[in-house]
């Protein structure tokens, strides 16, 4: 993508979105302005209709009062203090507290206005001075969140102030008349944004960070200990305080707490994929491992532990503004800021990975950087493709197998074309850092490698790996992909139930097993309902209702009853709609529940079908 469409994609996705945090500032000051300008016009047209009518009223005094009432609006006399107008302020008597409350809203909506454009330069400045350096990155960080956290929380109390009264004013301005309803359900929505706006800056967000792995204790792998401890002393950085194995299709290093089955490991942890390193030379890997002790000795995993627990708040804080409904428009404007930050991130990001190739470089070669990449892309690109071709299908599977799927194939996929675009086209996974393209990473290191040179480095068999260094591999191994592949299974079971229609009674069963039909007693002489993945039916309705029939479902009050609402498709004008008083139901959160679940799985099995009859 060039740097044209990158920023145009930006403007779109962000910077556009986020003007919406002074649509209410910008209408509540027209409006007040509206009132201020349609109050004086009324009093004038008033006063003159007075000044007309007084026959005692010579005409030079009359045009003196004209004049007079003309020059000095309304508005101007209500919001004076001086004596001279005191006369006109009785005069208006009550019309000036409606006037004041104008005039009071007019500078909530611009102090609004003007903190938001406050809070954009400041947030333009935070993200530009996270381009400068890491501790720039961070500090800016710290200044911008602390600062527009506040001010979220300022905007949100004026923002949810002005939504108030313009619910009050707007109708009684315009219509004559005022809607209590109106105003309740505004404030409420009001109050609960503020409130949740206000509990998300003070909330904890957990920091857990599970690993499926296992941990590798020195006298499991000695050999394997010692090496990783001498490559830490070439590079003069202090080793890792733990190093865990697993399947995963990648390597890393944390500084973060990680939490292994019932174990929390603190301190310095290096993750080494099991199912890589097998496909891997030892000096391969060693260009890996010198690779992730690059980002210990660079201070990118400390500068990422340090960044995390604010970044993770930030994320909480996005998600309460988005949760608020009147505070949506904040939202937009602290997801731009959030943007431009992550384009700093990235760029830091990719910086050193680059850093840490040529670091690794410089202790094995650039040409075991360049395979272990190969390599490692090639894995992870196939072991995914395996993944989702499984996944996909329409069938239970009666074994996954994907660690001997992935195997018996790779050997075709290394030789097919699909292989060039995957690695060229795509990055490598990795839970911490933005890596850049393959070919970035490669000219990096001083390696150019064609289409052939890459077929024939996956094709030629590993010779020495660090697994034969590793005791009981092959049994964690294999513990490891027997439990993943009994999640996936369960996974893909799930979604089959999602996906059918049913279209026989194979399938109808499946369906059944995870959406079996459910009955909901009702209270003395309310309604059974009764539920299945096909249909609702309630013993008040003369006829049940296909959840294919449900255009949208809603829990209403009305009467100080609640209510669980289906508009109906082909219903007409009056029986379009069937309703479920739940206050006649046993368990109306359960009901609720389950018909949400059901309606949800419907409405997924349409999707599928749609998508399937799209791509045949």
């Amino acid at each position: 993508m060039n740097s044209t469409a990158s920023v145009t994609g930006f403007l779109r996705v962000y910077a556009l979105p986020a003007l919406w945090l002074f649509a209410l500032p910008v209408f509540g000051l027209w409006f007040a302005g509206h009132a201020i300008g349609r109050f004086d016009r009324d009093v004038l047209a008033s006063v003159e209709a007075g000044i007309a009518r007084d026959s005692e009223l010579d005409a030079s005094r009359r045009q003196e009062l004209l004049e007079f009432f003309r020059a000095v609006p309304a508005s101007a006399a209500c919001l004076s203090e001086g004596e001279e107008l005191a006369g006109f302020r009785e005069n208006l008597g009550e019309a000036c507290s409606d006037m004041r409350q104008f005039d009071g809203m007019r500078l909530v909506a611009l102090a609004s206005i003007v903190l938001g454009i406050v809070s954009a330069l400041i947030a333009l400045a935070c993200a530009l001075a996270a381009f400068i350096s890491r501790p720039f990155q961070y500090g800016s960080f710290v200044v911008g969140w602390n600062v527009l956290r506040v001010t979220g929380a300022l905007q949100a109390l004026a923002q949810g102030g002005l939504a108030v009264w313009l619910s009050y004013w707007m109708t009684a301005l315009w219509f004559e008349r005022y809607y209590p309803k109106l105003i309740g359900i505004v404030g409420l929505l009001a109050a609960v944004a503020l409130f949740i706006v206000v509990a998300a800056i003070f909330r904890r967000v957990p920091m857990d960070f599970e690993v499926e792995a296992e941990v590798l204790e020195p006298e499991k792998a000695p050999e394997l200990w010692a090496h990783v401890r001498g490559l830490c002393e070439r590079l003069k950085t202090p080793p890792p305080d733990h190093i865990l194995v697993g399947i995963d299709t990648n390597f890393f290093v944390t500084e973060h707490d990680v939490r292994v089955g019932d174990r929390t490991l603190s301190g310095r942890t290096l993750f080494v994929s099991l199912s890589l390193l097998r496909l891997l030379e030892r000096s391969e890997a060693d260009a890996v491992l010198a690779h992730e002790m690059g980002h210990l000795l660079g201070g990118d995993t400390g500068h990422g532990k340090r960044l995390a627990p604010m970044l993770a708040r930030f994320g909480n804080y996005l998600g309460a503004l988005h949760e608020g409904g009147l505070t949506r428009p904040i939202f937009h404007f602290m997801l731009a800021y959030r943007g431009l930050f992550e384009l700093s991130l990235g760029r830091s990001r990719r910086a050193s990975e680059l850093a840490a190739d040529r670091l690794a470089a410089s202790i094995t070669s650039g040409r075991d950087i360049a395979r272990s990449l190969v390599k490692v892309g090639a894995y992870a690109s196939f072991r995914g493709r395996v993944e989702e071709a499984l996944f996909s299908q329409s069938q239970q599977h009666a074994s996954v197998a994907i660690a001997q799927r992935v195997a018996m194939g790779f050997t075709d996929y290394a030789r097919s074309e699909t292989l060039h675009g995957d690695l060229y086209g795509t990055t490598t996974p990795h839970p911490f850092d933005s890596h850049p393209p393959l070919g970035a990473r490669l000219e990096n290191v001083g390696e150019k490698l064609g289409p052939d040179d890459v077929v024939h480095m996956l094709l030629e068999p590993t010779r020495d790996s660090w697994v034969s260094a590793i005791l009981e591999a092959d049994a964690i191994e294999a513990r490891m992909w027997g439990d993943y592949e009994s999640r996936f299974a369960q996974a893909h079971d799930v979604a089959l139930a999602y996906r059918y229609v049913p279209s026989n009674d194979a399938e109808r069963e499946h369906v059944e097993k995870y959406f079996p039909p459910l009955t909901f007693e009702g209270k003395e002489d309310g309604p059974v309902v009764e539920l299945t993945y096909a249909q609702v039916n309630s013993t008040e309705w003369e006829a049940p209702v296909s959840l294919e029939d449900v255009k949208t479902a809603s829990r209403e009050e009305r009467m100080f009853k609640k209510y669980l609402d289906l508009k109906v498709q082909g219903g007409g004008l009056f029986n379009g709609t069937r309703s479920i008083c739940l206050n006649k139901v046993k368990d109306p959160d359960a009901l609720l529940d389950a018909f949400a679940r059901y309606l949800g799985r419907h409405r997924a099995m349409e999707q599928h079908r749609k998508e399937t009859q799209e791509a045949a």
